[in-house]
């Protein structure tokens, strides 16, 4: 079986992130809104999908900013599925317009929330190895592999 791909939006207003956020045994944890690319699908399909089932938004998709591996059986954690494979790419999102209720959260996702790019350091975000580079909006490097 090979890596489940997965697209995210990562919009920015002024110093702020615009983040899913989700609460369980560790308290409140922060993500890109996106999700799976189901079989079929194209990127942009996933993209638009995810917006409004996540948050109720339109957005134009933009470029491509990074992609990482998250590979469970190298970073072992109770949170991910053993032997869990995803590839992520996260794209610029453009021109965002709230239009609806979300239709269909993830679970622990409990709303979601501009976040002050300083912030990024005192919360739980994923992926938390690339914390830096979401803060300093320096995506120089477009494939960030798997880090730990």
């Amino acid at each position: 079986m090979g890596p489940r791909l997965s697209v995210r939006a990562v919009f920015y207003h002024q110093n702020h992130i615009l983040l899913c956020k989700h609460k369980d045994d560790r308290g409140f944890w922060y993500i890109t809104p996106g999700g799976g690319v189901e079989h079929g699908e194209t990127l942009e399909a996933a993209f638009h999908r995810e917006l409004m089932e996540e948050l109720g938004m339109k957005a134009t998709m933009g470029d491509v900013l990074c992609i990482r591996d998250l590979i469970a059986d190298r970073h072992p954690t109770p949170y991910l599925p053993d032997h869990f494979h995803q590839l992520e790419i996260f794209v610029e999102g453009l021109s965002p317009s709230f239009i609806a209720e979300a239709s269909k959260l993830d679970p622990d996702q409990i709303g979601y929330e501009w976040v002050h790019t300083d912030e990024l350091d005192n919360i739980l975000f994923f992926p938390t190895e690339l914390v830096s580079i979401f803060k300093h909006r320096n995506f120089s490097i477009i494939y960030q592999g798997h880090k730990l």
